[in-house]
């Protein structure tokens, strides 16, 4: 327990003494001076340090109730697109099996792995944001969505490339390859348009 008469206010603390997620925001020059660091003495003699956020406070244009119901349905269709990218690589198929058409596909695994991490930090975040968070998620979130669509559409490219190129190496599973990969992109789209619900200001 931290007796109130050793709290002590140290604002030139290395941001490497205080705990907590937000030291590693501190470390950052963009947001060191949204932060101070609190020192404190226990019953112990011990002393601990704490980050407190002195920043501007941020919220959803959208409010708060709406970010959060956005952001579990681009939660639900993050798992969606799990589904179809999964889905895409079970069948044998040509398709996997040429670079210009399998690597684009699996790397769309990053923007989407990305995607569904963001969106799921979200889901906890109250208002108001602090500066980093409405950062994070105004810059990343569009980012993310973008090319979770666009990397499976480029595989799709590549399929009918592959289908005037060497169509007799083509076979069933192309098929449900390029379906799954449409539905990929078609989930990175929605997730795309919903990037408006995210956006964060301060109050004038």
């Amino acid at each position: 327990m931290v007796t109130p008469v050793t709290m002590i206010c140290v604002v030139s603390t290395p941001p490497q003494a205080a705990n907590g997620k937000a030291v590693f925001a501190m470390a950052r020059n963009k947001y060191v001076k949204d932060y101070r660091i609190l020192e404190s003495v226990d019953r112990r003699g011990r002393i601990k340090a704490e980050s407190e956020y002195i920043g501007e406070k941020y919220y959803f244009t959208s409010g708060q109730e709406t970010a959060r119901r956005q952001g579990k349905r681009a939660l639900a269709l993050c798992a969606l697109g799990w589904l179809f990218f999964v889905g895409a690589m079970l069948p044998s198929s040509g398709g996997m099996r040429t670079v210009y058409v399998s690597l684009p596909f699996v790397f769309s695994a990053l923007p989407l792995g990305m995607l569904t991490a963001l969106t799921a930090e979200t889901l906890p975040l109250r208002e108001p944001l602090e500066h980093r968070h409405a950062d994070k998620l105004e810059n990343g979130y569009p980012v993310r969505a973008l090319f979770t669509a666009v990397m499976p559409a480029l595989s799709l490219l590549g399929e009918a490339v592959k289908l005037f190129v060497s169509r007799e190496n083509m076979t069933p599973g192309d098929g449900i390859f390029a379906l799954c990969a449409l539905a990929l992109a078609a989930c990175g789209g929605r997730l795309f348009s919903k990037r408006r619900f995210f956006v964060a200001r301060t109050k004038k």
